[in-house]
């Protein structure tokens, strides 16, 4: 009886040991499912995250883009008046001088400003090509 009981124990306890294991397969089986949403999420957030840290750059880049369109308009329409004024107003002085005698640093001036018009002109000749 005592071998029988002992026979009797050992098939409870393996009985026992198989169903612990079928629970851990069952828990395992069930937190698949958690890890999978857990990381999913995870990976969500992530993107997310890189999704608006991206907007917050491409907003930047715009206010930048913005801020130097808006300087070189100011910088071209100063030019362009440039271009209009200074070599008519150059001409101008240069004829009211003609009877005059002029100081060595004037005409320096004005021969160096006849030289940046030439310039000038010459950049918006090979531009406009």
């Amino acid at each position: 009886m005592e071998k029988e009981q002992k026979l009797m124990f050992d098939q409870i306890h393996n009985f026992q040991i198989r169903i612990d294991e079928m629970e851990h397969l069952i828990r395992e089986g069930e937190d698949k499912p958690r890890k999978v949403q857990v990381q999913s999420l995870e990976e969500e957030v992530n993107y997310l995250t890189q999704i608006v840290q991206l907007e917050e750059r491409l907003e930047e880049h715009e206010y930048i883009t913005k801020h130097w369109k808006m300087c070189f308009s100011q910088l071209a329409a100063l030019a362009n008046g440039a271009i209009e004024d200074v070599p008519r107003m150059l001409r101008e002085a240069d004829v009211s001088l003609t009877f005059h005698t002029v100081p060595n640093e004037v005409e320096t001036f004005l021969d160096h400003c006849k030289w940046l018009v030439g310039l000038m002109k010459d950049m918006v000749a090979r531009n406009k090509n």
